[in-house]
């Protein structure tokens, strides 16, 4: 039997899981510009953390005041760090590309969770096939979307 697990975050504590939207937020807004479709994501993520209403809003405040990444990933433990690694690749990739600024900061917390440029490269991957196989779905559907042909 197939057994459909919850994410890994869901067994990480609320503030642990606060701070993985933290540093989702410090991405998103470390091009200098904050896109819709990256703040839609942020947003999922906090839904699918099963993060409180209220660790919620604090997550939104700082969308006109990014945090600092040091002060974010003080006391968090490294599954949370990882975790936040891995959304924040998925969550810089949705405007299409990765800047400069958002490679430097994931390469940061790459750093602070003790993983290789190796495995920030396979996550990477992982984004990319990630985004083929989300475009294959929709091309089974018959519900293609924008660009999923420059994908496929």
């Amino acid at each position: 039997m197939i057994r459909l697990l919850p994410d890994a975050a869901l067994s990480l504590a609320e503030e642990q899981r606060r701070k993985i939207a933290c540093i989702l937020v410090l991405v998103a807004a470390a091009d200098g510009a904050l896109v819709r479709e990256e703040i839609s994501a942020i947003e999922a993520a906090m839904g699918a953390m099963m993060l409180h209403p209220e660790s919620r809003e604090e997550v939104r405040q700082l969308l006109t005041q990014p945090p600092d990444l040091e002060s974010v990933i003080d006391g968090m433990e490294p599954s949370a760090i990882r975790i936040a690694l891995r959304d924040s690749a998925l969550l810089a990739s949705v405007d299409g590309d990765y800047d400069d600024s958002e490679l430097w900061a994931l390469r940061r917390i790459c750093d602070a969770g003790g993983l290789s440029e190796h495995e920030l490269s396979m996550i990477l991957d992982w984004v990319s096939d990630s985004w083929k196989l989300s475009a294959s779905g929709r091309s089974i559907i018959s519900m293609p979307m924008p660009g999923d042909d420059e994908i496929l």
